[in-house]
């Protein structure tokens, strides 16, 4: 059985949700809408909004157990592009990881761009000083 529907949500306008080799229920989509839009708070509002293109998927139609899902999302942001591909037993977990995983990158690139403006700011005040003198 292949799903290849991509469906747009109409509480999150951005989000494009691909599913293969499953059904995409609503729960799911539900489920999967509740923890993108999460991470809509590491992007301001400023004009242009990021856009999320969500793949959801099996890893394999056979009997295997363990990690057979898997959950891949591509961010693009007027600043950058992030993205991050989860494999776990339970379509929901993988969900969960992939939000953990993309909310701790963006944070650590945030956080690393702030320290570098801080830093060139604070080089720029050193220079200043240094001339005035």
């Amino acid at each position: 059985m292949l799903c290849n529907t991509r469906r747009k949500d109409t509480s999150m306008k951005n989000l494009s949700i691909l599913c293969k080799d499953f059904d995409l229920t609503d729960a799911i989509k539900l489920y999967a809408t509740e923890k993108m839009s999460a991470l809509n708070k590491y992007f301001p509002d400023n004009g242009a909004e990021a856009v999320f293109n969500l793949r959801l998927g099996k890893v394999t139609n056979s009997q295997h157990s363990g990690k057979i899902f898997y959950a891949e999302v591509t961010i693009k942001s007027p600043e950058k592009n992030f993205g991050a591909l989860v494999e776990a037993e339970e379509i929901y977990a993988a969900l969960d990881f992939l939000k953990d995983d993309l909310a701790h990158n963006i944070a650590h690139y945030k956080d690393k761009s702030h320290s570098k403006n801080i830093r060139s700011a604070r080089k720029f005040k050193e220079e200043l000083h240094t001339t005035a003198e």
